[in-house]
């Protein structure tokens, strides 16, 4: 049986690792556009901030493809798909295929207004971006967005020697992450160490002609020569975007088996919508463990075993120059909408959890640890609680059907 995979990040992986645990002779193939093995993006940071080497970023080496009898096609574009022929369409070959796994992640969004295409205007997202971000010598960037990439970004040029500002266009920082008083704690924290967050600001153009000069805002214009436009991301995949069901939040539809609408076609990672555990509804959650998950359900599937999945959930970590501050679950954004918040405060730290109707539904914390374990089960089981006490004590059996968040996109 032949087994092909497009995409070669984590999920991809994972999902060629439960096809050859099921199917010791299958033939699987790996198609990836990258000229790297399997790395983690979840150390780029690292790496651009002169904490490890390049070598650390890498998941596999390219003879433990061959060990695992996987073939790896890579630098290879797909352009299409006859899902009837079950064939793939690359730029240089077709590809016939059993099962399909779409896998092809992410890629930055960039607002059209913006025009990014000069020199010192850089994504941050994949290891072509850090090596492009290492090899250039700036002094002073702005970072446009202040989701975990754009702060991660900022924070590891910052060690680099950088002057760094961060533009927000919301009214606090991390808006998709962690609520107002949470976010203005770590913009405290960030401030202290150097980094400059300007919130309620909006890109208006990046000026010069050939190169960088600065960035101009609907406030101010600020002098740089680097710019990263951290402003979202979004699913990968336009050669079967037009073949395919779509969720509503832009990534391929999956079920639980993350079966997609054509027949032998899975899909998982960051391209799929798929189910959040805690409200049921399909979603666009793109983090590391999530991505894994996905990958080892689609090729556990594909592959005849049939698993269901459980459900995405945010569980988003960040180290603010050695100051943890992690978000789990949904940010309730305030005491509105059927949301309540029990909050506990000591000096630098703070936590706090979030309920709908009693159920803890979220929790978030800055440089506060303890417990962490103890909530992280009550978001899972959507425990219901009257107090933080009760969160904290209540006896439960051990969790299992959660994988450990080995990685976290910070």
């Amino acid at each position: 049986m032949k087994f092909v995979i497009v995409g070669n990040g984590i999920a991809g992986v994972s999902a060629a690792h439960a096809i050859r645990k099921t199917k010791r002779d299958a033939s699987i193939t790996i198609v990836s556009d990258e000229v790297e093995p399997t790395y983690s993006a979840c150390v780029l940071g690292h790496y651009l901030g002169e904490e490890i080497p390049r070598d650390r970023v890498f998941i596999k080496n390219l003879s433990e493809y061959a060990q695992d009898g996987i073939r790896l096609l890579s630098s290879q574009k797909v352009t299409g798909i006859d899902a009837e022929e079950k064939k793939l369409i690359l730029e240089k070959a077709d590809l016939v295929y059993d099962k399909l796994i779409i896998a092809t992640g992410s890629k930055p969004f960039i607002p059209p207004s913006i025009q990014a295409e000069r020199s010192g205007v850089f994504t941050f997202k994949s290891l072509s971006d850090t090596d492009k971000l290492v090899r250039w010598k700036g002094q002073s960037a702005v970072i446009v967005g202040s989701g975990p990439i754009g702060l991660e970004a900022g924070m590891a040029l910052k060690r680099r020697g950088y002057r760094v500002v961060v533009i927000e266009l919301l009214s606090h920082i991390l808006p998709k992450v962690f609520d107002r008083r949470p976010a203005g704690l770590i913009k405290e924290i960030l401030e202290r160490k150097g980094v400059e967050v300007l919130e309620g600001e909006r890109l208006v153009e990046i000026p010069g002609t050939d190169t960088v000069t600065g960035v101009a805002t609907d406030r101010r214009t600020i002098g740089c020569d680097t710019v990263i436009l951290a402003t979202g991301m979004k699913p990968r995949g336009a050669w079967v975007f037009d073949k395919i069901k779509r969720g509503p939040c832009g990534g391929i539809s999956v079920d639980e088996k993350m079966q997609t609408s054509l027949a032998d076609v899975f899909a998982c990672g960051d391209c799929v919508d798929a189910r959040d555990l805690i409200t049921g509804r399909p979603v666009s959650s793109m983090l590391w463990h999530n991505a894994r998950r996905q990958g080892e359900i689609a090729g556990y599937n594909a592959a005849g075993l049939s698993r269901q999945y459980e459900g995405s959930l945010n569980a988003t970590g960040l180290n603010l120059f050695g100051v943890q501050a992690v978000s789990i679950g949904i940010s309730g954004g305030g005491e509105t909408d059927g949301f309540a918040v029990i909050e506990r405060e000591r000096e630098d730290a703070y936590q706090r959890v979030i309920l709908q109707r009693s159920e803890v539904v979220g929790v978030q914390s800055v440089n506060w640890p303890e417990d962490m374990g103890h909530l992280l089960a009550s978001v899972v089981r959507k425990e219901k609680v009257t107090s933080l006490h009760d969160a904290l004590t209540k006896r439960r059996p051990p969790l299992r059907t959660m994988r450990p968040f080995a990685h976290v996109r910070t």
